[in-house]
């Protein structure tokens, strides 16, 4: 049995991650997009969301199995004035970050945020103040942020003043039209308001009951007889981060 086992293991595939990209073909771009359209069911949109971050990013990274993307990440990078601290900090905008469904859960997800960092600031960036922001409507990444020594916004917590005001700055950024009292980054998901997101939430999304899906059962989407409705907006999620609090994702790549 112990050579059966052996045997499996060192023959299934690794995952491999890509060094740092400039530019995709159009092959990668579909692949990306296809990964994307498990959560967002439009291809032809998700192609053009992969091309339109694409063209403003800093860094891509693919994840690949057998020559199959299986996950990837777009992040870009900025040095600006924060709520968090008295001098500009590293900010990083993940613009993009997502998992083929087989490869959730995995830790798959914090190695390429990990690696994002690295190409961003630098193989020492776990020594440095860092704020990070994105879109979402998963409550995976809004736990994630919990890598942070602070994320924003939280379940039943009312964003404060400066967070806020930090949010609606990073409104051209985000490519969004305002920010509800929720957290919603409106005109950035309309395609899909009051699409049934029942199977989607059920099949990829739900992991457990926690905050962080209360969270975005109470802003990304609606409860509504039994269903679940996407309410047409990606959630602003803001992190800030003190220097060492990363230490333990420095050897994670």
């Amino acid at each position: 049995r112990l050579s059966s086992f052996t045997s499996h293991y060192m023959h299934t595939p690794k995952i491999k991650i890509s060094d740092c990209l400039t530019d995709l073909s159009e092959q990668q771009v579909q692949q990306m997009a296809t990964i994307v359209a498990h959560y967002f069911p439009d291809q032809k949109l998700m192609e053009e969301t992969v091309r339109n971050h694409m063209k403003q990013a800093n860094t891509v990274r693919l994840a690949s199995r057998e020559g199959k993307i299986i996950g990837f990440s777009i992040a870009s990078k900025y040095k600006l004035m924060t709520p968090f601290y008295h001098r500009p900090v590293n900010v990083i905008y993940q613009r993009m970050l997502y998992l083929d469904p087989d490869y959730l859960y995995r830790g798959l997800g914090i190695k390429l945020l990990s690696l994002a960092m690295n190409d961003l600031f630098g193989w020492l960036w776990p020594f440095k103040r860092i704020v990070a922001f994105c879109r979402t409507q998963n409550p995976v990444v809004a736990k994630i942020m919990n890598m942070y020594n602070v994320a924003y916004p939280q379940y039943k917590q009312p964003l404060p003043g400066m967070i806020r005001k930090f949010a609606e700055s990073l409104l051209p950024t985000l490519g969004a039209e305002s920010l509800d009292e929720k957290c919603r980054l409106t005109g950035t998901l309309s395609a899909f308001s009051g699409a049934d997101y029942t199977d989607t939430w059920n099949r990829y999304l739900h992991r457990r009951h926690n905050d962080y899906e209360k969270l975005m059962l109470n802003s990304a989407f609606e409860e509504k007889d039994g269903r679940i409705i996407n309410s047409g907006a990606f959630i602003l999620m803001i992190g800030y981060a003190k220097p060492l609090r990363f230490i333990r994702y420095l050897f994670n790549f």
